[in-house]
């Protein structure tokens, strides 16, 4: 897909480490104890999908980007959250789940409607074409400059 508007850009090249140290700094209560449940959630992600992108992203900028997914490697793996997209891949608006080759997971938020989100494939190909996209992850078509 390319880019044929100018919109705004604010997304970062980032780490699962960097989001870590961001949203659970050392001293805070309990640190031990949450950073280790973080870890295992993605050690148990990386089971079914072991290659993985983190990204700081806005809101719209994650949901160009899962669009993107969608349009080449089909539906994200469980629950469908695309009825509250900007960019919305899913027609469906009813609660349900599919089955698929790639997820998106919101990790944090940083900022206001801007944080840390991993996404995460089955494939390595599939996650070095996200790579290539990313210099095209923008805010979109409906924020034009």
């Amino acid at each position: 897909m390319e880019n044929r508007f100018i919109s705004y850009r604010t997304v970062e090249v980032s780490s699962f480490e960097a989001y870590l140290e961001e949203a659970f700094p050392v001293g805070m209560v309990r640190y031990d104890e949450i950073r280790s449940t973080e870890i295992r959630e993605c050690e148990n992600r990386a089971k079914a999908f072991p290659y993985s992108v983190v990204l700081k992203v806005a809101y719209p900028e994650l949901d160009f980007a899962d669009r993107w997914c969608w349009k080449l490697f089909g539906p994200a793996q469980g629950a469908c959250n695309q009825a509250s997209s900007e960019y919305s891949s899913c027609r469906e608006l009813n609660s349900h789940i599919h089955d698929g080759c790639w997820r998106s997971d919101w990790l944090v938020k940083t900022d206001y409607d801007f944080g840390y989100n991993q996404w995460s494939f089955s494939n390595s190909n599939h996650r070095d074409q996200f790579l290539g996209f990313i210099p095209q992850i923008n805010w979109g078509e409906n924020y034009p400059k």
